[in-house]
């Protein structure tokens, strides 16, 4: 039968997206590229988990490899980026004086700019053109009520690892858990129910997932910030132009804005929770 229209149209969407910010990333590593295009692999690397809950017989993390790989450099040069305009923040809004700590983060973006180039050498430019084929060629002896059974079986496994977290404990750990999780369940309900027929129900849901994962986005940002800042202190001596004062508050402002935005998260966490048992019955999200 043919390939499901939907599915076909958002991977084509997705792979001409992933190409056009790709092209520009690996030749100027301008900040918004690298992030669209990370933004890009991380809603096709959740194409490639759902294709794999249609037909097992298609390994998502095998073939996800050189995306991966792509993703992981770009990634290391997107942290130093989003650093250093906190820094250029800092200095403007609090007149703080952070150059040896700003130029240091430059030095560590220009090595992992060289690194990102060198990954980008090797990689496939139609790797996911080919991945297509293979995608394709599974899906073809399926039917359509097998497809989006699939589909949505994924989509409310993902919701029902929501709803089901209890944990009191907020770590680390759990926390970069959820924001994965809930990152990953909006991309597969836009995936899922991104045909057009979007609902009340459905965006609804989409904007709550979205809360939790942008509040958490925002507190390990700063979570990067402090980690950074006590490398840098740790690999540095204090010169010429340190201020102490400066790191002091750069860092009491940081714990500040992260402290703000674990409140964000819990807010947005609880509506998120609340809405996922009240649809509990029936189906784990919108009909």
């Amino acid at each position: 039968m043919a390939i499901s229209p939907p599915l076909k149209a958002f991977y084509a969407r997705q792979q001409a997206y992933f190409r056009e910010q790709y092209d520009i990333a690996s030749k100027y590593l301008l900040t918004d590229s690298i992030h669209d295009m990370r933004v890009c692999i991380k809603q096709l690397r959740t194409f490639f988990r759902l294709i794999e809950a249609v037909n097992p017989r298609f390994h998502a993390e095998e073939s996800f490899g050189p995306a991966r790989r792509i993703f992981r450099a770009a990634g290391k040069v997107r942290n130093l980026q989003v650093l250093e305009a906190r820094v250029r923040q800092a200095s403007r809004d609090h007149g703080l004086e952070l150059p040896e700590y700003y130029n240091w983060l430059k030095e560590g973006e220009r090595r992992e700019g060289r690194g990102f180039c060198r990954v980008c050498r090797r990689f496939d430019t139609d790797f996911f053109g080919s991945s297509w084929k293979t995608i394709a060629s599974g899906l073809e002896g399926l039917t359509s009520l097998r497809v989006r059974t699939g589909a949505e079986a994924r989509l409310s496994g993902l919701l029902r690892g929501l709803r089901e977290e209890s944990s009191p404990v907020r770590g680390v750990g759990r926390l970069h858990f959820l924001r994965i999780q809930s990152k990953e369940a909006r991309y597969t309900l836009e995936i899922v129910r991104g045909d057009g027929t979007t609902d009340e129900d459905t965006a609804s849901l989409g904007t709550l997932l979205r809360g939790v994962h942008q509040s958490l986005g925002r507190w390990h940002d700063d979570e990067v910030v402090l980690k950074t800042l006590r490398e840098f202190r740790k690999c540095r001596a204090a010169g010429p132009l340190f201020s102490s004062r400066s790191y002091l508050e750069f860092s009491r402002l940081t714990k500040t804005s992260k402290s703000g935005h674990l409140a964000e998260f819990e807010a947005s966490w609880k509506a998120l929770s609340d809405y996922l048992v009240a649809h509990e019955t029936g189906a784990d999200g919108p009909p």
